[in-house]
């Protein structure tokens, strides 16, 4: 079964976190420290590869199904599905950055937290 690594509105007491369904959670975790991360016009984060911050997140175990039909046509457009390097050296599916993507993104990867950028914010 593919491996997703969820860090945003989709993680566990997010307000998307009903799009992972009854998936199982494999572990908390964060990428490799490799990932640039940000917050793009303020709603949504995304991962970019060349940077140094080990981003959290949570990996789960999803079937093509749930991706396909649940998970995947919730995410913003400003999105598309990639794979990143978590902090044991293997890898995940992800939600990335889509190169070129016009929508502001402010640069959060001193943070390396979704969680702790909106606690920021409120």
């Amino acid at each position: 079964m593919p491996r997703m690594f969820l860090n945003g509105t989709a993680m566990s007491d997010g307000a998307d976190h009903h799009l992972v369904g009854d998936a199982p959670l494999v572990a908390r975790t964060t990428t490799a420290p490799r990932y640039r991360f940000h917050a793009v016009d303020d709603r949504y984060p995304a991962l970019e590869e060349g940077g140094g911050s080990a981003v959290e997140g949570e990996v789960y175990e999803m079937s093509y199904a749930q991706l396909r039909e649940v998970l995947l046509p919730g995410e913003p457009d400003g999105l598309e599905l990639g794979v990143v390097e978590l902090a044991d050296g293997s890898g995940a599916l992800a939600m990335v950055l889509r190169p070129g993507h016009p929508a502001p993104h402010t640069d959060i990867s001193e943070l390396a937290s979704w969680r702790a950028y909106r606690e920021g914010r409120s």
